[in-house]
């Protein structure tokens, strides 16, 4: 599993101007299938992508990014093996596409739908 850990060298401005190519790069870490969760970090000086996946797939991946490649961020990528939740860790270490979900369910509950 990986941390991708893009940190911005441009305005905001700039940064959503990427958004949308960003998250639509075909060869990227969300097309592929390899992001579990994403966000901005806060305050907004980057973001945060937790892949799962071979490292070359993350890595081609990231290299496609459009921030990266406009120059508009830079990307470093961490790997590590889950320990926690112990009954979630095993799962998650063996590369099971479904781990991600049961992790958070495990962490956080069933989320609700809602009304309406």
């Amino acid at each position: 599993m990986f941390v991708i850990v893009f940190r911005y060298r441009a305005s905001l401005e700039t940064i959503d101007a990427l958004k949308d190519a960003h998250y639509s790069n075909p060869r990227g870490v969300f097309a592929t299938g390899l992001a579990r969760f994403a966000g901005p970090l806060e305050p907004r000086t980057g973001g945060l992508v937790l892949a799962e996946g071979e490292r070359s797939a993350v890595e081609a991946a990231v290299a496609s990014d459009p921030f990266v490649t406009s120059g508009v961020a830079t990307a470093e990528i961490l790997q590590f093996r889950p320990t926690w939740p112990p009954e979630q860790a095993a799962t998650v270490s063996t590369g099971s596409r479904n781990a991600a979900s049961a992790a958070t369910a495990a962490c956080h509950g069933p989320h609700p739908r809602p009304a309406g």
